[in-house]
């Protein structure tokens, strides 16, 4: 026979402070409930319902909280059945059997076990309190990615009576980590052992979708610490801690990584949440409506359970069109009515979403598909899972705010609650998609998973090592180095535009640190160049055109024999010379050839030669001034001023991916231009080996005069935003004419190797984020 009380008033009032909830059945039983994450409220105004209708008796995609008991129906003999378990588990313990206190509740997502736990086995407690279980403090919280971390604040909360216990937590967190004497992780236990009365009112650790300690939490470590906390403070014979966590059945085989955890999982303590029978489902669907006054049809009613029955992860779908039926009443429309015009129980959601996203501004969906990719986990061999992440790094660099908000508000709105805003141990706001049955039934969001579903993973791993960056102070040993370095450049010239500024300053940072890291190994090469490399330059220069030798033999012999400026500029071949005014294409070409025969030169000479450095920059500078004179009659003031002066700027054409297509990655305007006139012929032609990039030879062919030319009027076009260099992250928002990206990213496409390279002849050149910038 049950040791169970009998039921008296099913009611169940609920008193709140700063720090917990209690629980006050009719009969004065009572349970303290202590809150990992609060929700919080969009500041958007709910609209008024008629006097003769109450508050929506339903609870659409989120689960039924304790506060909701009183509406919870048709889960009446699970609940049982949980207290039941409960209660052998306690009693286990009171006769010295070491069976561990904990109660694994699986089934799929959607299948109702949040809601069965939270308004169904909370408020049951307080009802029918358990023996051993009298007036319990019950923990609630979810693992998100730091589960320690989730399970110090509460704790904290309880000992400290303080909503923001940090010194508390911080030393909570330091003793869940410690090992005993014998190598056991018991800081659990040891910390419930302070509590005040805890001899007569014992923790029950609720931890609700478990399978977040797998799915976000990344650090193996800290969830096995995690588990051998719950699982050892759970045997103790004092039974001052009983532990219940839900888990998604698909995550089944992960806990096979804990034979502990596993064997309890697959013991016959377990409760497997079944499907709901019609019975049940008819409860669930009409008595809510049915206590609130206003009562459901038969018919609506029997055809809700057809939508239904049978259909995994239905229970979410089914609220959320029962809450829409609601508001359809409240505006008049019958019941039946209401359920047609949502397209029935598996339209109502996703029609919603798409309700939503249809209604919003270009920018605005753009937004909303980068919203959205944030808040899925991409499973590997499990189903996408939802994910809870801080704004400030859900919001993308190059996001206006005033529309990111609008956009976030749109899909939290309390009347859709599609998204679920919340507070973090920080204090800081997150967000978290309400429901994983969206990712199913929103054919749009499923697309833009699918589409992403291969880079998502790296985009992770950026943002935690950005976040793990910053919280370490900064420190350049946590940077990342080639390979990391090499992919994040590759993920960086795709979607530079999707992340946030944190990862924009991390990845900017790890560039400078590399930049520097090789200027410091050119530095010592440079210190041990001999006369073999003169050698070994000569004979690659008679490997080249017999001009070009003969340019490079006279260039030669005036620098090593002190000639003055006037005779190191004679050998500059004719063909550069402006007075010829070359129009003919072919001669156009030829000067070019000839310009990069001079620069090559000069990149060999200079290095061996660094005592007459002075002069070869001269001739650099000299040749440069001639080639710019030249390109400005031929290209500067024929199409590109044109284009910039009637706002034609154009852009990247997102159609395309592959950088070998050349100015058809661009749709038609000035930066389709300013790419043919520096990479590609009649052009300058940088990208001699035609594979779409500026490669680390090719970067010496820079030339500045025109380099600047083309950013004064750039700078000039965009009311001084836009330009070559810029890496601020202020720059990154301002400048909307490119994207937010600068001149160089969108114009060179270079690999790892070459950006330091480019960024150092950028600033030879004098042209920096600060350059013209009339605007400061």
């Amino acid at each position: 026979m049950a040791e169970e009380q009998p039921i008296g008033d099913r009611h169940i009032s609920i008193q709140r402070d700063a720090i917990a909830s209690t629980l006050i059945s009719g009969d004065e039983n009572k349970v303290f409930i202590y809150n990992y994450h609060l929700e919080q409220k969009t500041s958007l105004d709910v609209k008024p319902v008629p006097q003769s209708f109450g508050s929506n008796p339903y609870r659409g995609l989120a689960s039924f909280q304790s506060e909701d008991a009183d509406l919870y129906f048709g889960r009446e003999v699970q609940v049982d059945r949980l207290w039941n378990r409960l209660r052998d588990l306690s009693r286990y313990n009171r006769d010295e059997t070491l069976t561990t206190r904990l109660l694994p509740i699986l089934g799929p997502s959607g299948s109702g076990k949040s809601s069965l736990v939270r308004a169904g086995l909370i408020p049951e407690l307080a009802r029918r309190p358990l023996p051993a279980l009298h007036q319990p403090r019950i923990v609630v919280m979810t693992p998100s990615s730091t589960p320690l971390e989730a399970l110090a604040v509460v704790l904290a909360r309880i000992s400290e009576n303080n909503p923001t216990p940090v010194k508390k937590t911080r030393e909570f967190l330091e003793e869940l980590r410690l090992k005993n004497s014998v190598g056991k992780y018991d800081g659990l236990r040891r910390i419930v052992n302070t509590f005040p009365r805890i001899e007569v009112s014992p923790l029950i650790v609720l931890i609700d979708q478990f399978e977040e300690a797998y799915s976000l939490c990344k650090d193996a470590t800290e969830r096995q610490v995690l588990i051998e906390n719950l699982l050892e403070s759970a045997t103790t014979p004092e039974a001052r801690v009983v532990v219940v966590i839900t888990l998604r059945s698909d995550f089944l085989g992960e806990t096979q990584k804990h034979p502990q955890l596993n064997q309890i999982i697959g013991s016959d303590n377990n409760i497997i949440v079944p499907a709901m029978t019609t019975e049940e489902l008819r409860q669930a669907i009409a008595e809510p409506a049915k206590y609130a006054g206003h009562p459901l049809d038969g018919a609506t009613v029997d055809l809700l359970i057809e939508q239904t029955k049978g259909r995994e992860g239905a229970l979410p779908l089914l609220q959320f069109a029962l809450t829409r039926i609601w508001e359809g009443m409240v505006n008049g429309s019958s019941p039946n009515a209401a359920l047609k015009s949502i397209g029935g129980v598996g339209g109502a959601l996703a029609g919603e979403a798409q309700r939503i996203y249809d209604n919003l501004q270009p920018q605005e969906k753009e937004i909303a598909r980068r919203i959205f990719i944030g808040l899925v986990e991409v499973g590997e061999g499990t189903g996408d899972t939802r994910r809870r992440v801080q704004l400030d790094l859900l919001r993308a660099q190059g996001d206006d705010e005033t529309d990111f908000k609008k956009v976030l508000n749109s899909f939290s709105d309390p009347g859709v609650r599609l998204i679920t805003l919340a507070s973090d141990t920080g204090a800081k706001e997150t967000a978290e998609v309400t429901h994983e049955a969206l990712f199913e039934h929103w054919q749009q969001l499923a697309s833009w998973i699918d589409d992403r579903r291969g880079e998502l993973p790296f985009q992770r791993r950026l943002e935690k090592a950005a976040t793990h960056w910053i919280q370490s102070g900064r420190h350049d040993g946590n940077l990342w180095r080639a390979p990391d370095l090499n992919l994040a450049q590759s993920y960086y010239s795709r979607h530079s535009h999707e992340i946030s500024p944190q990862q924009n300053y991390f990845f900017l940072s790890s560039i400078k640190a590399q930049r520097k890291a090789e200027q410091r190994i050119k530095r010592n090469r440079y210190a041990f160049i001999t006369l073999s490399l003169l050698l070994t330059a000569i004979s690659v220069f008679a490997q080249q055109q017999l001009a070009e030798r003969q340019f490079q033999a006279q260039f030669s012999s005036v620098l090593l024999g002190g000639s003055t400026e006037p005779e190191i500029f004679s050998v500059l071949p004719r063909s550069l010379q402006v007075a010829e005014q070359q129009t003919n294409d072919n001669k156009f070409n030829e000067a070019i050839g000839t310009y990069k025969a001079v620069l090559r030169a000069v990149q060999n000479f200079g290095q061996v030669m660094p005592e007459k450095i002075a002069k070869i920059e001269g001739v650099r500078n000299k040749a440069e001034e001639e080639l710019a004179k030249l390109f400005e009659e031929k290209y500067i003031n024929e199409d590109l001023v044109q284009m910039l002066e009637k706002g034609q700027f154009g852009k990247s054409d997102e159609s395309v991916n592959d950088v070998t297509q050349f100015e058809e990655q661009y749709t038609e305007g000035a930066l389709k231009i300013t790419y043919a006139i520096l990479m590609r012929k009649p052009g300058l032609e940088l990208d001699e080996n035609n594979n779409g990039r500026l490669d680390i030879d090719e970067i010496i062919y820079l030339p500045c005069n025109t380099l600047q030319r083309i950013e004064d009027l750039w700078r000039q076009a965009t009311n001084y935003r836009c330009g070559f260099y810029g890496e601020s992250i202020d720059f990154e928002k301002r400048c909307q004419e490119l994207s937010g990206k600068t001149l160089s990213f969108q114009i060179f496409h270079a690999d790892f190797d070459s950006v330091p390279a480019i960024e150092e002849r950028l600033q030879v050149c004098q042209i920096t984020e600060n350059s013209n910038n009339e605007s400061n």
